[in-house]
């Protein structure tokens, strides 16, 4: 990305112009962490354009605490153009917090309760690439820390490991007469990416699974998945593709990119399509998606046609987005992609989050920054106590 670009990226967002494509460039530009001296000096020009006051602090936290501060209380007193001013004050601050330390202007959406302020010094560091491979005769190979190369051979089949990805190279085009077996399991603090011997591309989050052949039959692609999983899927006209999960929900699709959240312990199954098109089947009914919509399995399909595929697939893209959710919905993110065991010492507190904060982060400082909207937490051990 040329400066000018980031520059002009940079005005859009803190003018609330960008659109999501644009912000989702420029998220992806700033956490890569390439020519930061570009990027702060492209802010400050951005800055100093439009009348920022006074030099920026070097202590980026303290800079954010002032301004969150500030702007509660301006929001509570003034209205108009002030209230304009002190929101691009807020987006300045956002995106400086992005360049320091992979925060991404998370905020509280309803009033915090009251609570009681814990430490703790575990240092619990962020997941991992890495997963378990079941083979066919139940073997299990453990993924984290193998070299490049071919892992071991099924049949016609090669499976290799090549820069954290794993792969299935076929040495001929014949299907073979009995169905072979391969499971990928993430554990929790693990993600996974797997190429498909069709040349898929499957992502696995924390604490996911995915079960298919070594060699898919001439005439069908069928997987199954536990967990969440993103799909961007090898388009053949001639033999559809199906994902199918746990709860007896099935995703046809022939090529497209959608991502399938099925953990057993969210309230629904969420299938989100980014492109191309599928068709969600239950025993309840059926329901074609298209591009930008999610359907929402319980005992019915409910679709939502404004999905924020965004915030579907921040996990893949390194990112935790928690637009618009619960404490309790947050939490469990937290508990995955960390390996901790989440509990409530009372009832679960009726706070809702906003915004992003990259999933590269330790635990501490993910907890600090929570604890900004009201909430703390005492960690023992692996155990997360979550404090009313």
């Amino acid at each position: 990305m040329l400066p000018s670009e980031f520059q002009y990226l940079v005005e859009k967002f803190l003018d609330d112009s960008i659109t999501p494509e644009e912000l989702q460039r420029f998220r992806q530009w700033v956490l890569e962490d390439r020519a930061v001296a570009i990027q702060e000096a492209a802010i400050e020009a951005v800055l100093q354009k439009n009348n920022y006051p006074g030099e920026m602090p070097e202590d980026k936290q303290v800079m954010f605490s002032y301004i969150l501060e500030e702007a509660n209380r301006r929001t509570a007193t003034h209205s108009g153009t002030k209230t304009v001013n002190m929101r691009r004050w807020w987006a300045a601050a956002a995106v400086l917090l992005l360049l320091g330390t992979g925060f991404y202007f998370l905020t509280r959406t309803e009033s915090p309760v009251a609570v009681v302020a814990q430490q703790s010094n575990n240092i619990i560091q962020p997941g991992r690439e890495g997963a378990v491979l079941t083979l066919a005769d139940g073997s299990q190979v453990v993924l984290d820390s193998l070299k490049n190369g071919v892992i071991t051979q099924q049949g016609n089949t090669d499976v290799r490991l090549r820069n954290g990805q794993l792969l299935y190279n076929s040495r001929n085009n014949a299907a073979s007469a009995s169905l072979t077996y391969n499971t990928v399991a993430t554990p929790r603090g693990r993600q996974f990416r797997v190429i498909l011997p069709d040349g898929t591309t499957v992502w696995l989050n924390a604490a996911s699974s995915l079960r298919y052949p070594v060699t898919f039959p001439e005439r069908e692609r069928n997987v199954t998945v536990t967990g969440e999983a993103y799909f961007e899927v090898a388009a053949d006209a001639h033999k559809p593709f199906t994902v199918k999960t746990d709860n007896g929900t099935a995703i046809r699709v022939l090529g497209t990119s959608f991502n399938v959240n099925a953990y057993t312990d969210e309230s629904a199954l969420r299938a989100t399509l980014l492109q191309g098109k599928i068709l969600v089947k239950t025993t309840t009914g059926n329901q074609v998606l298209l591009p930008g919509e999610q359907a929402v399995v319980g005992q019915s399909i409910t679709v939502n046609k404004q999905a924020n595929t965004s915030q579907a697939i921040a996990w893949k893209n390194g990112i935790f987005n928690f637009q618009q959710a619960p404490l309790e919905v947050v939490m469990r993110q937290i508990s995955r992609w960390y390996d901790v065991e989440v509990v409530y010492e009372k009832n679960i507190p009726a706070i809702t989050f906003g915004g992003e904060m990259g999933r590269d982060l330790e635990l501490k400082d993910v907890l600090e920054f929570l604890q900004e909207s009201g909430v703390h937490f005492k960690l023992s051990g692996r155990k997360l106590t979550v404090m009313p």
